[in-house]
């Protein structure tokens, strides 16, 4: 019996109904056209689409099964029964579980599938039933994209870059490789800096599902610092790329060094300085080293600020004169990188006090200068800053220009013409800068001339018959003296002396003569001359040989500086009688006659006596002693002051002191015009008590004048002698003074010495009247006093120097 196709449909859908799903019927595989792709990545969700819609208005969707592999059914959504307004969703529970739900709303309606995997991949069928229309099938291939796995990011060592790769150095490269694994289809691998996509290299690793992608960047710059590079891997436009990142750490060069200094302003020498250095930009942070002319300082301190971008260093330093010019060099260096070094440089400007250095010119010889020739000094000056004035000093003394008289003074040279020997001694420089005065050595400036005579040298040598007498004649001269040379000349003739006579010292330029008189006739004048390279000496020394005598007595006495306990005198000392004299003191009590002190004064007659009683009155004897005696004495007057009072004393030779005593009355003053009153009465009481005493006395004595005793008063008149050298019944040699008004007689004298006399007035002795005199100008050297009647004494005979006489009174002798 055959059935009816409808009635067959209508049982096969009941079965459906009550069953769900058909799990017996065994649907033929669709053959329609090609699947329609859609792709989901693993894990993801699958969308896949069936077209539900009717193609007739009037008809509607009243099943839709989906089948896997176009055969088994996973899952239905049917719109029938009573409740039609609700469908009915079945899916199958081993494969789908819980991932799938089909949406209608959407257009066109899709089977979403979670939670994705490799096994979803493949072909679906979406058969739809309407109520009118013929049954649609559709076909879907899903695509199940497997995401590659997070990348791996290695250096150039081989060495696994967990999120900071380095540190690299400023300029240098950095090398990194990304290792991507896994992933279908095959991922592409890119590297990206930002939104920028880096040119890498992408080549396949040493397994089929490894990808490999390196990045290389040449000479990095200090903007890579932190950067970051992202390597990602991807294999479709659904999801996000997977991905990896990395930053770069870089060891950066000092960016900058710099030298503070005020603009490199100069220094003071030996003045203590700190200079500041500072570098940023390095890291880690630079190290800052000082160097002047390659060596390196070591005082100096160091500081990092917190951020480390800053590293200050400050040098403390004494300049000195040998540093001007040299170069400071402040050195920043990180060691982490090649050529990290940065340096700033200061030239350093000291300023220092002038130094100098004095010498004659470069052709002279120092040891060859005489007198006439012509000197030049030249004075080296280093400075800094340079030298505003030099001054040139001979002997302490400023040099002023002088043209006319030949001082040529130049800032850095001096010139001498025609030089003399004034002009020898010490010669220096001085330069002035801002920073001082600075002195050069002393060059000493020799200049060879013949010898002198010393001035102030003992020109009078009293000595006894059968005495000897020590003459010293000491002279002037460079070089010092080679020899001496000796004559005797009594105004008869001039005979030389023997060598052996006397003896030389040319370390200290004089010659000792040892000379005995004998008879009167050995009285007289010795002459000495000297000789060097130079030349020999032009006017010779001269020295008179007279017989020694006991001394003159002091005088031109005053009393000085009197308290109640001491008192001083000073006296002017007469001749010495040509014998070394010392000075006594003595002092008596007037009213008892006991001795009070005895003081002796070795050097001049100045005495100072300590240790008196007040108010006593005084008599003082003072008297010159040497060898032949002691001399006439001087007498001297006066008194301690009194306690308590003031006291105007005057001491006379003659007579008594005259004391002038002003008390002032004490008392109590009752007011102001009663004191007044008093004083005008004291003071007008002791006016008148002084005229009256000066009304009493002749007159105030002054103290004793510093007159000496003529020689009338030394020497009794029947000792007086005419001649040359003066006889004496007392055996004592000595001379007498000139008749007052009677001129001296000429005395012969050598050659080129002419005569000379004393003043027909003078009327002291023999020796406190010889005026003043050059040593080398012998017209005024003092003479002995002789008479026209000495030309007819016979020719005196040298006894102790034997050699040829001379006839004729002006004839030179001859030299032996």
């Amino acid at each position: 019996m055959r059935c009816h196709p409808i009635v067959l449909l209508a049982g096969l859908l009941t079965v459906v109904r009550a069953q769900g799903v058909p799990r017996t019927f065994s649907a033929r595989p669709y053959r329609g056209g090609p699947p329609l792709p859609t792709r989901a990545v693993l894990e993801g969700t699958a969308e896949l689409p069936c077209d539900i819609r009717p193609p007739r208005h009037n008809d509607s969707a009243i099943l839709v099964v989906w089948y896997k592999s176009d055969i088994t059914p996973i899952y239905s959504y049917d719109m029938r029964g009573k409740h039609s307004e609700k469908a009915s969703h079945w899916k199958d529970k081993e494969y789908l579980n819980d991932r799938a739900f089909f949406r209608t709303a959407t257009e066109p309606a899709t089977l979403s599938i979670t939670h994705v995997q490799e096994k979803d991949e493949g072909e679906y069928r979406c058969r739809v039933d309407f109520t009118k229309s013929p049954t649609r099938n559709s076909r879907i291939h899903l695509t199940v994209i497997v995401p590659p796995h997070k990348p791996n990011i290695i250096d150039e060592h081989g060495n696994p870059v967990p999120s900071v790769a380095g540190p690299y150095e400023e300029g240098g490269d950095m090398r990194l490789q990304c290792l991507v694994s896994g992933g279908r289809p095959e991922p592409k691998v890119r590297w990206w800096r930002g939104e920028t996509l880096l040119d890498s290299k992408d080549e396949p690793g040493e397994f089929p599902s490894l990808r490999r992608n390196t990045l290389v960047v040449h000479e990095l710059s200090r903007a890579d610092l932190h950067a970051v590079f992202d390597c990602q891997a991807s294999n479709n436009n659904i999801s996000q790329p997977v991905s990896t990142s990395v930053a770069i750490e870089m060891h950066l060069k000092p960016l900058s060094v710099t030298i503070l200094s005020s603009e490199h302003a100069p220094l003071s020498a030996n003045r203590k300085y700190d200079i500041n250095c500072m570098t940023v930009g390095s890291r880690p942070p630079a190290k800052l080293s000082w160097y002047m002319d390659g060596n390196k300082l070591t005082n100096h301190t160091e500081k990092v600020s917190p951020d480390g971008n800053m590293t200050s260093s400050t040098l403390t330093i004494l300049p000195t004169l040998d540093h001007h010019d040299k170069i400071v060099t402040c050195r920043a260096e990180n060691t982490k990188v090649q050529r990290g070094i940065a340096e700033d440089t200061w030239k350093l400007n000291v300023f220092f006090v002038p130094i100098l250095k004095l010498h004659l010119g470069s052709n002279m010889n120092p040891d060859d200068i005489e007198e006439g020739d012509d000197v030049y000094f030249e004075c080296e000056v280093r400075a800094n800053p340079g030298a505003y004035k030099v001054v040139w000093k001979h002997n302490g003394n400023v040099i002023q220009n002088n043209a006319k008289n030949g001082v040529i003074v130049q800032q850095y040279g001096l010139a001498l013409r025609e030089v003399n020997r004034s002009q020898a001694g010490n010669y220096t420089c001085v330069a002035s800068n801002v920073e001082g005065d600075g002195y050069s050595n002393i060059v000493e400036l020799k200049i060879m001339y013949k010898p002198i005579c010393v001035p102030e040298q003992k020109r009078i040598y009293g000595v006894a018959r059968h005495e000897d007498a020590r003459v010293i004649c000491r002279v002037e001269a460079y070089p010092p003296p080679e020899s001496f040379r000796w004559a005797f000349n009594n105004t008869e003739e001039m005979v030389d002396v023997p060598q052996a006579r006397y003896k030389n010292s040319t370390r200290h330029t004089q010659s000792v003569l040892t000379y005995r008189p004998v008879t009167e006739m050995d009285y007289g004048t010795v002459l000495c001359w000297a000789s060097n390279t130079a030349g020999q000496q032009k006017n010779a020394c001269i020295f008179h040989i007279i017989p020694a005598g006991k001394p003159e007595a002091p005088y031109n006495c005053t009393l000085t500086n009197q308290t109640t306990e001491s008192l001083s005198v000073e006296c002017t000392a007469g001749f010495d009688g040509g014998q070394p004299q010392h000075f006594l003191l003595e002092v008596f009590d007037q009213h008892t006659g006991v001795l009070q002190a005895n003081v002796t004064s070795r050097e001049n007659a100045a005495f100072t006596v300590q240790g008196l009683e007040p108010g006593k009155v005084l008599n003082m004897i003072l008297y010159a002693v040497n060898a032949k005696g002691r001399s006439d004495s001087t007498l001297l007057e006066g008194f301690t002051l009194k306690v308590a009072e003031k006291q105007t004393v005057r001491v006379l030779f003659t007579g008594t002191p005259v004391p002038f005593e002003f008390t002032p009355l004490l008392g109590g003053l009752i007011g102001v015009v009663t004191a007044l009153l008093l004083v005008t009465v004291t003071i007008l009481a002791a006016l008148k008590m002084r005229s009256e005493r000066r009304a009493q006395r002749p007159g105030d004595l002054p103290l004793k004048k510093a007159t000496a005793p003529s020689s009338e008063d030394l020497y009794d008149a029947d000792d007086r002698n005419p001649d040359v050298v003066p006889t004496n019944k007392d055996s004592d040699y000595q001379l007498t003074g000139s008749t007052s008004g009677t001129p001296l007689a000429t005395q012969n004298t050598p050659d080129g010495l002419p005569p000379s006399s004393l003043p027909a007035q003078q009327t002291n002795n023999h020796l406190q009247g010889l005026p003043a005199y050059s040593h080398n100008d012998y017209n005024n050297y003092p003479t002995l006093p002789v008479s026209t009647a000495r030309a007819e004494i016979p020719l005196m005979k040298f006894i102790n120097f034997p050699g040829p006489g001379r006839d004729g009174e002006n004839e030179r002798p001859t030299k032996r």
